[in-house]
């Protein structure tokens, strides 16, 4: 996911040394502590070996929790409702022993994704520069005109308007981010100051809450309500709005998110989710496979997966001053554990395993708190589609084909068409068309992955027929492959994206591995401050556990481990 991409002019790309230490609303290094214990959550210890943990959900969280916990000996066992592990890190293969690979989910991964760079390095994956609008020729449709933009300039001129406005925003959040990337407590400390300026209001520096506003009245906050601020002469008026909302910065349109809370934007850019997008030629799931297929020392995690295995239901119980976790699987078995982490989507925690069900007998406890509960059901999860296409040259490398761009951003049904190039394989591949919201929906209806590509490419054809004339003739149409992440069963949705108000309960999820006592702990992207990015999976990955294992044998944590995160659970007020 990715929405302000935009070139670093005439700038090298950011490296791993150089980017924030911890997102803001965190304020913990995870990847640090990785690096200060070899890569490991914690040690071997007495009486670990005897502990049996389920894992729900082998997507990247519950891979990389099963991984660390089998580090110190606990036995567990991973449910995963798929025939196949990954979760939404999906490297499909349109041609089985061919490098071209179609990323049905996760897709590009910035340098402060700290923790992914880690296991990036340990599992020997190395990145390229990702084909971003404007990093590449690009083209640009909107309102019936098509705006060339060439690579690594600035953006035509029909935008500069509203990316002058944006830079001059962004550039108040700079000393906020020179914080997070110095990294040190009283760095922490003031980031945490001024973040809570932002997301609260009622102070002298803010009249609104970044938490409690849509994206839309942000704007208009920023580009209406106090436009001189930002160097413009007028305010954002209809044309402005429009065309932000249809393509941004020329990188996207942001239409479909002006309903959600105006802090979830702002995060991503403080955080440096939207700086310098690195492509894996390699695959995304080698992250994956790093986790499932790697010696633990105590066996790998792939033989302790087990497929097709939906759980059903989850429960607590003390008996005979004995705490245990049932789960049920496929309606059918029942199953005792020490302890569960549930990694997967909320949509799924709620409709897959009812765990915001109250308890059905006496002696039963309430799986997460009233504040916990009502996150699961209520923060919003984004719908996504992605179409790929597999072609037979990469035809717009082709010296005889000049002016062809490799990106091509619209205002109509295609939005953003990325050429993306696999080096080790002569096809190309096209990710057609990338959507979110209710861009995503608009076709959802059409299941047949080569009718949507001919309505894709018909409303392209006014505007770049030469591109599509070419495709035409390239595309291999038996490998057009298509996914709705909303139309997906056991996810029912693509990222997490809150809506206005709902940041309190993001707060009570994602600490809730700190709080809970009844043996069963929350990870997956979907209840991080990063939804649709891998590393919001890892950091609550890791939480989940660290909090395992404090609950077996807390000596067997290193020193300042993720629970220390249980101190600051109340650092930010976002009501």
């Amino acid at each position: 996911m990715t929405f302000f991409s935009k070139p670093s002019t005439n700038k090298p790309a950011v490296s791993s040394t150089e980017v924030q230490a911890s997102f803001i609303d965190i304020l913990y290094d995870h990847e640090h502590y990785l690096k200060e214990n070899g890569g490991k959550i914690g040690q071997p210890m007495p009486g670990l070996q005897q502990k049996k943990v389920a894992i729900v959900g082998a997507g990247p969280a519950g891979l990389l929790a099963a991984y660390q916990l089998m580090q110190t000996g606990v036995e567990v066992d991973v449910f995963e409702s798929e025939d196949q592990y990954g979760g939404r890190v999906y490297s499909y293969q349109p041609i089985e022993s061919e490098a071209a690979l179609f990323e049905m989910g996760a897709m590009r991964v910035p340098p402060s994704e700290k923790i992914f760079n880690f296991y990036a390095d340990v599992f020997d994956m190395h990145p390229s520069e990702f084909p971003d609008p404007g990093k590449v020729m690009t083209d640009i449709i909107f309102d019936g005109e098509k705006y060339p933009w060439e690579a690594n300039q600035p953006p035509p001129s029909i935008f500069t308007a509203i990316s002058e406005s944006w830079d001059s925003f962004v550039t108040t959040l700079d000393p906020l981010i020179n914080l997070l990337k110095e990294g040190t407590k009283p760095s922490f400390e003031t980031a945490l100051k001024q973040w809570q300026l932002l997301i609260k209001s009622g102070n002298s520096e803010n009249t609104v809450s970044y938490s409690n506003i849509s994206f839309y009245e942000g704007l208009v906050h920023l580009f209406v309500d106090n436009y001189k601020k930002y160097g413009l002469e007028n305010p954002w008026g209809e044309k402005e709005f429009s065309l932000f909302g249809a393509l941004g910065l020329g990188s996207g349109g942001f239409g479909p998110l002006y309903q959600v809370n105006f802090a979830e934007i702002v995060r991503l850019i403080v955080n440096g989710l939207e700086t310098d997008q690195r492509f894996y030629a390699c695959g995304l799931d080698r992250l994956v496979d790093g986790f499932a297929t790697t010696e633990t020392g105590f066996g790998l995690v792939k033989d302790r997966i087990k497929y097709d295995c939906k759980i059903t239901k989850i429960e607590t119980e003390i008996r005979d001053s004995r705490r245990e976790v049932k789960v049920e699987v496929n309606y059918r078995d029942t199953l005792a554990y020490d302890a569960v982490i549930v990694a997967t989507t909320t949509r799924s925690m709620q409709v897959d395993m009812g765990i915001t069900l109250p308890p059905t007998e006496d002696y039963h406890e309430p799986i997460l708190d009233t504040d916990c509960n009502t996150g699961v059901r209520q923060l919003h999860l984004m719908n996504s589609s992605k179409l790929f296409v597999l072609t037979r040259t990469k035809f717009w490398k082709d010296k005889k084909h000049q002016n062809i761009p490799e990106n091509i951003q619209t205002d109509g049904l295609v939005k953003g068409l990325y050429c993306l190039d696999y080096p080790d394989t002569d096809h190309g591949v096209i990710l057609m068309s990338y959507t979110w919201g209710d861009d995503s929906t608009k076709y959802i209806a059409i299941k047949d992955p080569n009718e949507r590509l001919n309505l894709l490419i018909d409303s392209l054809k006014p505007f770049v027929s030469d591109f599509t004339d070419i495709l035409n003739d390239e595309v291999i149409r038996e490998h057009t492959k298509l996914i709705d992440w909303q139309d997906q069963a056991n996810f029912y949705g693509a990222f997490k994206l809150n809506y206005p108000g709902q940041d309190f309960y993001n707060q009570s999820l994602y600490y809730q591995f700190t709080q809970s006592r009844n043996g069963v702990y929350l990870a997956g992207d979907s209840i991080s401050w990063s939804g649709g990015w891998i590393e919001g999976a890892l950091q609550t990955g890791m939480n989940a556990a660290a909090a395992v294992l404090n609950q077996f044998c807390p000596e067997s944590l290193f020193n300042d481990n993720p629970m220390t995160q249980a101190t600051q659970a109340d650092q930010y007020d976002y009501r």
